[in-house]
């Protein structure tokens, strides 16, 4: 109830701030829902609302003259990580595919063609180079094995702050943006929770990071890339709540889907809720969006995915592989970004 409260009253600040929403929208938001209502809780919010109000201002004036700054050598050290991972991916891989993995994995698009930038844009695919939840799956199913030897309850928990570490400093090698900050975030509390058998609904998780984030950085819900990832994954979550995809956004696991078919099926439902739900933000800050984002998510990503995952293998084992391989990864990269034009292609001409 008061986390509700305390997520309602920093978001829809957010607004007033930066488009003067009213913030007699706040108190609908935080009264209207019939499950909240009694006299004692509706006291409880409108007390925590007001009191937050005043306060805002003047905790954002006070985090701006004191910031929170991690260290210098913890900096550096990203730094020379960065480097070296960037040095691996260019020294392992040809030209275009090279420039790929740089764009996902490190979100440095400088070696990107213009040509493959509007074809993911135009197909409404663009947040695969956007580094977040996405990604963040990538890598905490890349290390789970690394981890799936501890069996003590006290071991699993160890390993998972391991875990954590190293998603936190791998989300300020690509730039700690708060959509990549929210995924790792996220990610720690729900597979906690999990760990320590803690009954905690799917939705608090994004609110306890949301808030979170606020407190360390006031600024961030005005950022473009806050407003899009907290709202995704919002309705994503609604989308799929009480459902057993939504251990799919929460931990990265599809475990518990057992059902045949229903490994499609949540996909669709992710990006539709993902999508709607982003749509007016999109259509703001960008002028409009892509009407093939439903053909692009359904028959594209999934084969990213897969040259995504193909990389493992790649950078991990490139001295050992003859030139023909490299060259056989670049020819595959190249072929399916025909396909992709070519998908493109079609589906404007059937518009």
């Amino acid at each position: 109830m008061v986390l509700r409260a305390l997520f309602f009253t920093c978001m829809f600040s957010a607004l007033h701030q930066s488009w003067g929403v009213d913030l007699t929208v706040l108190l609908g938001a935080l009264l209207f829902p019939r499950s909240w209502r009694s006299f004692l809780k509706d006291l409880q919010v409108v007390t925590i609302a007001v009191v937050l109000l005043c306060l805002l201002v003047r905790f954002e004036h006070w985090r701006h003259w004191y910031p929170v700054i991690l260290p210098v050598e913890f900096s550096t050290a990203v730094e020379q990580l960065t480097s070296a991972f960037g040095r691996r991916i260019q020294w392992a891989s040809n030209a275009q595919y090279g420039g790929f993995l740089k764009a996902v994995l490190l979100a440095d698009k400088s070696d990107l063609p213009a040509s493959t930038l509007t074809v993911f844009r135009d197909l409404g695919i663009s947040h695969v180079l956007a580094v977040s939840g996405f990604h963040i799956g990538f890598w905490v199913m890349l290390l789970r094995p690394l981890f799936s030897w501890v069996r003590s309850p006290r071991g699993k928990v160890a390993a998972h702050i391991c875990q954590c570490m190293l998603l936190f400093v791998y989300a300020h090698m690509v730039g700690a943006s708060p959509s990549v900050l929210r995924a790792v975030w996220m990610y720690s509390l729900a597979r906690l929770a999990i760990l320590q058998q803690w009954r905690v609904p799917s939705l608090h998780f994004p609110m306890i990071v949301a808030v979170g984030h606020y407190f360390i950085n006031p600024a961030a819900p005005r950022s473009l890339s806050f407003q899009l990832s907290y709202t995704a994954v919002f309705a994503i979550l609604l989308a799929l709540r009480k459902q057993k995809g939504e251990q799919l956004i929460l931990h990265y696991s599809y475990r518990r889907i057992r059902k045949k078919g229903s490994w499609l099926f949540v996909p669709l439902q992710i990006s539709l809720a993902a999508w709607s739900a982003t749509l007016p933000i999109v259509q703001g800050a960008f002028g409009g969006s892509s009407p093939y984002f439903l053909a692009g998510n359904l028959l594209v990503v999934p084969l990213i995915t897969i040259m995504i995952w193909a990389c493992v293998p790649l950078l991990v084992f490139a001295s050992l592989l003859p030139q023909e391989v490299l060259d056989l990864y670049e020819t595959v990269w190249l072929s399916l970004m025909s396909a992709a034009d070519y998908l493109l292609f079609v589906l404007k001409e059937l518009g």
